[in-house]
């Protein structure tokens, strides 16, 4: 037994295999398929960090600066004073920024999603019959930005900025009457077959500020062209005060610091070529590899990983990857299999507290493929176990299935 700490996330992705309840009743067994005759494409991963409390500032024209919660206002006080509906957006407004990851081939890739307030006339030369909607600005760049974008040394009080390299980008309006995912999705995979030329990129400039206790962020996502001339204009050293000359965004640096932090957990360090590594190298390597294509729905890959792992440490010291295995059988539907991990991640008791509810979920999953092997009495009793230990969400599950 290789004795190792794996450096990864507990995830949670890790809970919830199946949706909502009203879904339980929907799928069939299919515990018997082989996992080779499944086609599981990688997918956009869910939200993994997000930030909406900004404010945005702009330079008046007569020196002061004005702020607007989520909102860049205009530079004079007559436009901003107006009410027309297309103004009332101000040169740019933010609903929310989210991050989220995709793999492009095996490569970890991160995708900044801008969404905003938007809209159109119906008789654009009459500025007549506005119609409001939310769109969405999408930018696909390399996962290690994330790191260039706030390093562990935080360098406050010091202006710089990030040429993120962007991969894909797109815009989608009026979002919410489109499968945002697809589109985005559709955008990465023409990039990839060469279908299209990404001819867009973004600068991320950032400020963090401390003056005594209070910390801010000030930040901007600047668009350019791809070209490097451009970039290099605004992330060269000696242009970065210039990048907050006139607007900028500004939240805590908490927030921000979150907001950043939390989508690196899903970064996970992992190398296609292993002859360098040593026996515990690889089995985290694999272990780590499985976790990305987890993340990104690929189970049959997934599993490939988790058993690769397990060849090199047949009796590892961590019960999760019984559990991400299970939960992507279970993905799979190969229920049977999937009860057999979460029996063996169950009998790996942590001794650390601050694994436990995870430990805990093992119950309410494997209750979960029990249901779908119609074994309601068996699923009632997991769920009762994972409630009694203090997985709360079990509760719905018993008051729908069990007497």
């Amino acid at each position: 037994m290789f004795k190792i700490i794996i450096k990864t996330p507990i995830l949670i992705l890790l809970v919830l295999l199946l949706g909502s309840q009203n879904q339980l009743f929907s799928q069939s067994n299919c515990d018997d398929q082989d996992e080779s005759e499944l086609v599981n494409f990688s997918s956009l991963s869910p939200v993994q960090s997000e930030i909406k409390d900004l404010k945005g500032w702009a330079k008046q024209d007569n020196g002061s600066w004005l702020s607007a919660n989520n909102r860049i206002p205009y530079p004079d006080d007559k436009t901003n004073k107006r009410t027309n509906a297309e103004l009332k957006l101000g040169q740019d407004n933010i609903i929310t920024l989210q991050l989220r990851k995709v793999m492009v081939g095996n490569k970890q890739y991160n995708v900044i999603v801008k969404k905003y307030h938007d809209g159109e006339y119906e008789f654009p030369v009459l500025e007549e019959e506005w119609r409001g909607f939310k769109s969405l600005d999408f930018f696909v760049f390399p996962s290690y930005k994330l790191e260039m974008i706030l390093p562990d040394d935080i360098p406050f009080n010091e202006q710089y900025a990030v040429n993120m390299n962007v991969y894909a980008r797109g815009t989608v309006r009026d979002y919410e009457s489109k499968v945002e995912d697809n589109e985005i999705i559709k955008a990465i995979q023409k990039v990839e077959r060469s279908e299209v030329i990404n001819d867009w990129n973004i600068i991320f400039a950032v400020f963090p500020i401390k003056n005594g206790e209070n910390e801010v962020v000030r930040f901007k996502l600047i668009k350019s062209f791809n070209e490097k001339y451009l970039a290099s204009f605004y992330d060269a050293k000696s242009n970065w005060d210039k990048n907050f000359d006139v607007t900028f965004y500004e939240t805590s640096f908490f927030k921000f610091k979150s907001f950043i932090r939390d989508a690196q957990e899903y970064v996970l360090d992992v190398t296609e070529n292993v002859d360098d590594l040593s026996a515990n190298g690889i089995y985290e390597n694999y272990y780590n590899w499985g976790i990305l294509k987890y993340q990104m729905g690929d189970w049959p890959s997934a599993i490939d990983y988790f058993n690769d792992a397990l060849k090199v440490d047949p009796e590892p010291d961590d019960f999760l990857i019984y559990s991400f295995r299970g939960n992507s059988r279970s993905k799979m539907r190969r229920y049977s299999a999937a009860i057999e991990d979460f029996d063996k991640a169950l009998d790996m008791r942590p001794d650390d507290i601050m694994d436990y509810s995870n430990w805990v979920r093992n119950y309410f999953n494997r209750g979960v493929a029990k249901y779908y092997l119609d074994d309601l009495d068996g699923a009632c009793r997991d769920w009762n176990k994972a409630l009694e230990l203090g997985f709360g969400q079990s509760h719905d599950y018993i008051m729908e299935y069990c007497e």
